[in-house]
């Protein structure tokens, strides 16, 4: 299990999509530290030191979609 929460998976559909933190505390009405602090706890779940690398094991484990876009269901 990945074990991040709803609101990491969230954050982690838009760091694939290529938004940056700014743009994620927008869209998700939170602060830009906020959205860094989120970022920096799925880095540790996932055990990857990069945005790149979070993006490329949330589309293999099925929570985000190759194209950019969050995954249906």
């Amino acid at each position: 299990a990945h074990g991040l929460s709803a609101r990491e998976i969230e954050v982690l559909r838009l760091v694939a999509a290529g938004r940056s933190n700014g743009e994620i505390a927008e869209e998700l009405f939170i602060t830009r530290k906020t959205a860094s602090v989120h970022v920096t706890h799925i880095l540790d779940k996932l055990g990857v030191s990069n945005r790149v690398e979070a993006a490329m094991i949330g589309v293999r484990l099925g929570l985000v979609s190759g194209d950019g876009d969050a995954a249906e269901g």
